[in-house]
């Protein structure tokens, strides 16, 4: 299985799916998406692993063809025309459903960023940025929490660095922001305490979310059963020794 779930080895991915369902329902608790992307980085190595076994059984469809069609491998069980279908779908897809991936763990960053900003944990905010951005801000160079990264590939990589830039003008803009807001609520007499209590709303009005948590859980869902559907199938037609 590829190195990004090393930690979760032998975890059943019944359990996995469980663990993030518990976050996007019934309301979506965006505090807890880090824990709910490493979930995904799970999922998603559960489904490459899939598409690898589904190649590989393929591959030895074909093989015992070659050999039944020169009166050997009489004894062996074939795949049905369906199974066959599926398998090839499976590979078919695979770039698209990584693309999907891909852009889920983009969008669940920017969610989470925009909902740090005015969050009772905001002092998390450096710390969380050097978990999606390793070694980027100062002062934060522990490596990442997250397992995201791992398994990105060079065009992955470049991706997620224009992220960062994207995040990293967006906080410019928010703080310069906040001190426009400053100096014009002390030029009509705000008191600090005013200031304070009307920050969070004056912040989301000018700052809407940069997606509505509903629609981005029921994203989440989607491709989940995606992956899901596919594992339960496998199972199905391929016992444990297959190692699928």
């Amino acid at each position: 299985m590829p190195p990004a779930c090393d930690a979760l080895s032998g975890v059943p991915p019944s359990l996995v799916f469980y663990a993030a369902r518990n976050i996007l329902s019934p309301s979506f608790i965006i505090g807890q998406i880090p824990d709910l992307l490493n979930l995904l980085t799970a999922i998603e190595t559960f489904r490459r692993f899939a598409v690898l076994k589904s190649g590989e059984a393929l591959e030895w469809q074909k093989y015992y063809e070659h050999e039944k069609s020169h009166g050997r491998a009489e004894d062996v069980r074939f795949l049905a025309t369906s199974e066959v279908r599926a398998l090839r779908r499976y590979l078919e897809e695979k770039d698209a459903q990584r693309g999907e991936y891909i852009v889920l763990v983009r969008s669940l960053i920017q969610l989470y960023i925009h909902y740090l900003w005015t969050a009772p944990e905001s002092c998390l905010l450096p710390r969380r940025l050097n978990d999606f951005f390793p070694g980027s801000f100062h002062g934060t160079h522990k490596p990442s929490e997250l397992l995201f990264h791992v398994d990105l590939s060079g065009d992955e990589k470049e991706y997620f660095e224009r992220l960062k830039v994207e995040c990293q003008e967006w906080m410019n803009l928010v703080a310069e922001w906040e001190s426009r807001r400053e100096e014009t609520c002390q030029d009509v007499g705000l008191s600090q305490e005013d200031v304070v209590g009307s920050f969070a709303n004056d912040f989301h009005v000018t700052f809407p979310q940069p997606s509505k948590p509903s629609e981005m859980a029921r994203n989440v869902e989607i491709y989940m059963n995606k992956v899901e559907d596919m594992i339960r199938k496998l199972e199905q037609w391929f016992s444990p020794s297959s190692e699928i």
